[in-house]
């Protein structure tokens, strides 16, 4: 069985500049604010800074492949269903 893999952890600092379009000029950048550091530790992106160009930005660190994403629906919906069979056992139990 072929092991499919949701979320993929990927590297932008080996991604094109979204300004510049020069490839392996990104390197991550220090957060400089409080809403920085929030966006950088409890979301998926990071912040990175052109050396060509000055850009300064956020790029996503994790992404979802098409491949796995009707995977990802399937457990959802089974997380659905088991959370209704729950609630209907614990309501004729009370």
């Amino acid at each position: 069985m072929n092991k499919i893999k949701t979320f993929i952890k990927k590297d932008p600092l080996f991604d094109a500049c979204p300004s510049c379009k020069s490839i392996g000029a990104l390197r991550r950048s220090h957060s400089r604010n409080t809403k920085e550091k929030f966006i950088s530790h409890f979301t998926i992106y990071k912040t990175y800074r052109c050396k060509k160009c000055g850009w300064r930005g956020y790029l996503k660190t994790i992404s979802l492949t098409s491949k796995s994403f009707k995977a990802l629906l399937i457990y959802m919906g089974i997380i659905l269903i088991t959370a209704i069979i729950t609630f209907q056992i614990l309501k004729r139990l009370l």
